[in-house]
């Protein structure tokens, strides 16, 4: 489940503290006054006084980088933080998914995170346990994070994410890469002719398999208007087996229909499960003082001609407390086959 992430500071550079045009420190002037006074009295006085305004001001001027830099956030500032949201549609599917990130030093942090989803019995009746972890580090300027996504419901289903990005973040303005790599796996049984006019059920299998690679960004239109966008390209082979996976008897091939049955429909709500063989979003956030409204267009087209997906979402992030945001939404979508759902979702995220 998606969710808002923060951005890492850029802090600013303590050599170049006096060096702004027309910005003069306060203790630089109160040095450049007195030096003058000093310079004035070596003509009638060969021994020069040091007052006690000098050495104050002087103690101000060598202290001023290490001051400086002790206010200025940390590239991984605003990382420390839990979360935990929740999201269903009118047709039964949910998802419910909590998470903790903790920085490490200044630049790095580690994130930790589990949850179970549910789809309706059209989308196949599963019912996964979720399993989250991702890691990252930032500059001044860039930002590299990786993370996974382990999805699992028993023998019946099995899925894994791998994935990592690289980011170029500047003036709240955004640009990165990234690339994906999944392998699911679901078995059940499927009913096939026994030439007697009637039918047996047989054990199956389909697994799902490939990379992905896409770019996404953010640009800072205004002080409080900013748009963003994704989009991704997945190349995915599925394959399918009829009988004993065990034996060497089994049917092995490609049944798209099969691969469906087996792996269930999609669903918006459970939209990081479906493979997609591409997607693109956009989408536009306006803040205020204590409110970020976003208005975002997600498409993507199943894998092995399952249709296109589309959805449109409204949501907002409301600051209600010091360190604590709560995230309503609501949302309408297709699932690809014509079946469309109203969901919504929440999600409070306390940070220290």
């Amino acid at each position: 489940m998606p969710g808002a992430r923060a951005s890492p500071g850029r802090p600013s550079s303590p050599q170049t503290f006096f060096l702004h045009a027309g910005k003069k420190h306060a203790a630089a002037i109160v040095v450049q006054g007195i030096t003058r006074q000093l310079a004035g009295s070596r003509l009638m006085n060969s021994r020069p006084r040091v007052t006690p305004a000098a050495v104050t001001a002087f103690l101000a001027l060598a202290a001023s980088p290490w001051i400086a830099h002790a206010e200025t956030p940390p590239p991984n500032d605003g990382m420390r933080y839990v979360s935990a949201g929740a999201q269903a549609d009118d047709r039964g599917n949910q998802q419910i998914l909590s998470t903790l990130s903790l920085p490490v030093g200044r630049h790095a942090w580690v994130q930790a995170g589990g949850g179970k989803s549910r789809s309706d019995a059209a989308a196949g009746g599963r019912k996964p346990g979720v399993a989250t972890a991702g890691a990252g580090v930032a500059g001044q300027s860039l930002q590299f994070t990786v993370n996974t996504a382990q999805r699992f419901d028993g023998s019946r289903y099995r899925q894994s994410d791998v994935g990592s990005s690289l980011d170029w973040k500047r003036d709240g303005n955004d640009i990165g890469l990234d690339v994906t790599r999944r392998r699911s796996r679901a078995t059940g049984t499927v009913a096939v002719s026994n030439g007697a006019g009637g039918s047996t059920l047989v054990p199956a299998q389909a697994r799902v398999a490939g990379t992905g690679v896409g770019a996404h960004g953010a640009l800072q239109v205004s002080e409080r208007v900013s748009v963003y966008g994704a989009v991704t390209r997945n190349h995915y082979k599925s394959s399918t087996r009829q009988g004993d996976a065990s034996s060497s008897g089994g049917l092995l091939g490609t049944n798209p229909l099969l691969a469906r049955t087996l792996l269930g429909g999609a669903s918006v709500v459970n939209r990081d499960e479906v493979d997609l063989d591409h997607s693109a979003q956009v989408g536009m956030t306006y803040r205020l003082d204590k409110v970020a409204v976003s208005a975002e267009y997600t498409t993507g087209a199943v894998h092995d001609n399952g249709g296109a997906m589309r959805s449109v979402d409204l949501k907002a992030a409301i600051d209600v407390a010091p360190g604590w945001r709560v995230a309503p939404g609501v949302g309408r979508g297709n699932n690809g086959q014509g079946e469309r759902a109203t969901y919504a979702s929440v999600a409070a995220t306390y940070g220290w």
